[in-house]
Parts: C-alpha cells; structure tokens; sequence
C-alpha cells in the first residue's frame, strides 16, 4: 500500500501536522487498517522528497494523539482505533495514579504537587515549541542534504524554497519563518528581501571528505557522468571533480526524467556520481536502471555534500537564541 498524503503548502498549518492530519483520516476511513506497518521516516521523507525530521515530527504527534505505536526496531504501526484509546487513557490513568502516590510517600501536600505538576507541564509546552526555518537554494538536491542535517537540531521545523521563487515569496518568508538559512553563493540575492537582517543566515557548503576520497580514487580513464535532478547541482560536483583527474575534465550529465536517455548515458560509463539520497529524485524505472548499472560493474559515488561544521555550530546558535526568545515572550 502507497500512503496518499496530501499538503498544502499556501496553508498556515505546520508542514508535520498537515501529514499527520492526513494521515489520521486515511485511519479514520479505514483505507489505512489497523495493524498496518507505515514506512519508516526514512522512507517517507525519501517518497515526499521532505526532511526526515518533519516526517519524525508528524509521526511523534500520531503517537501522542494514540493512534500510532512505534517500537524501536520493529517499526511504526496503526493501533486498533477502540484499543487505542482505551489503553491510552488507563496507562495514562495509572501513570498519574502511581505518581501521586509517590508525591504522597514523599510528603507532599496536593497544594505542592500542583505548582510542581505546572512547572513540568509548563517545561513540556516549551519542549513542542519550534523555531520556524526557511532553507533556500537554487537546486532541491543540495536543499534535502541541508535540510536532512537541521534535522538532527532540537526545536527546529524546516520548509524548502527555490531561490527562483524568492520575489513572489519574501513576503510568506518575512511573515511566517523565523529564521532564513541559505548557502554563502545565494546570500547576497536572498539578505536584501528579509526585513529582520538578523534572521538571515548564510551557510558555507563543502563535499565531505569520503567523497573527496572516493571521487580520487577513480581510476585516471574512468568515463565519469553525473546523474542528478538539476544542472545546478551538476555544476557543483564539477566544479568540486576540477583537477581530480583526467576523467574530471568536461564531466557530462543526466538529469532524471529525461526517460530512455539514462539509460543511454549510462551505457557509456564506467562509474557515476550521484546526490545522496537520490532516491528521492528517481523515478522507479530509473532507479532499476542504476540497480543493473551497478550490478554490471559500473561504480558509484554518493556525493554527499554538509555545511561546513563553523557555519552548522553558527546556525545552532542561531536557532538557540531564537528558541529563547520565544520562551521568555
């Protein structure tokens, strides 16, 4: 079975809950049973082409809501709609049970247990508040590896827009997001539209050195071809490849969707470079394509390309400022 979830991205509604919502009422309908494996967060973001921690996000709050069960190393699975919330509301029953009996072992008064139960719940209210950040570049490649590695922030809730988009969305981006990252080459285009200058952000953007290694070992007449969803990411890994070697020189490119001419183009090569996570770019014929590639002999390159770790520990402090002042407003 293939989830049917739809977003609205011109909805004020965060991203996660869009999903969760969509989810929830394919539940409700029955097109999704109980006892029903979802697909991993993985595996989601991948098939949405969205950040892992919104699909985590969106997951978490089916949890909570108990309509959803997920079990480290098994996976996340639909509950019976009646057990569900039968079991839900007596473990939730005895969890409070068992805790004010404690309070009372301890000697405390209800008085006393009061204020503390507030300072904890006032904690929690905190802990599902979320600094909204807009990532901008002018490929989608590079934009899921930014967004994959914000993922693994606290507090941070991400949403992806093309830099071409910039002039009919300053506004959205003034108005709903706080915070605007983009790469180091784009920042001059995007800092002037964002009011709050200081809500902007520019992150420089390098290979790691895996795939620096991996790209230096090829062999000097290797027939190198980029496989990509953008020219603009083509650009970078040349530009990254220049002076590797001879097979660096000129290197040529596919796009995906361009059909029947992938697998022409792979013919004519010895080893590919690929974005990670390029799964999510493929069609399911053209990932079959790349399978019989690789399993012919031909190699493969994950160019897997990070923020460079100054400018990850500079948006961290970023979002932490921002996250702070939300909590003293």
């Amino acid at each position: 079975m293939t989830l049917n979830i739809t977003v609205d991205e011109n909805w004020n509604a965060p991203l996660y809950k869009q999903i969760a919502g969509s989810i929830m009422k394919d539940i409700a309908s029955g097109k999704i049973p109980a006892g029903y494996k979802l697909p991993t967060v993985r595996e989601l973001a991948d098939e949405m082409g969205i950040s892992k921690g919104t699909i985590k996000h969106a997951y978490e709050h089916l949890e909570q809501m108990g309509v959803i069960e997920m079990t480290q190393g098994k996976g996340t699975f639909v509950l019976e709609a009646e057990n569900a919330s039968s079991s839900r509301k007596e473990r939730a029953m005895k969890a409070i049970d068992d805790l004010f009996e404690e309070l009372e072992e301890l000697g405390f008064t209800p008085r006393e247990m009061e204020i503390y139960l507030k300072l904890k719940l006032h904690g929690l209210e905190e802990k599902y508040e979320m600094v909204k950040a807009a990532v901008i570049d002018c490929n989608p490649e590079t934009i899921r590896l930014i967004e994959d590695q914000l993922a693994e922030i606290e507090y941070v809730e991400t949403a992806s827009f093309s830099l071409n988009q910039i002039g009919t969305v300053a506004n959205k981006l003034n108005e709903e997001y706080d915070l605007v990252l983009t790469t180091s080459t784009h920042y001059p285009e995007v800092e002037p539209l964002i009011r709050n200058r200081k809500a902007v952000a520019m992150m420089a953007m390098r290979p790691t050195n895996e795939t620096i290694i991996h790209m230096a070992r090829l062999e000097k007449d290797a027939k190198v071809g980029v496989v990509c969803a953008s020219d603009n990411f083509a650009g970078v890994v040349r530009r990254s490849c220049s002076g590797i070697g001879p097979w660096s020189e000129g290197i040529p490119s596919c796009l995906f969707g361009s059909g029947s001419n992938l697998e022409t183009f792979l013919k004519a090569k010895t080893a590919i470079i690929l974005p990670k996570g390029y799964e999510a770019f493929a069609s399911v014929s053209e990932k079959k394509l790349i399978r019989e590639f690789l399993e012919n002999g031909g190699e493969s390159i994950l160019y897997d390309y990070i923020i460079d770790s100054g400018s990850l520990l500079y948006v961290k402090g970023l979002i932490q400022q921002i996250m702070n002042q939300k909590r003293s407003a």
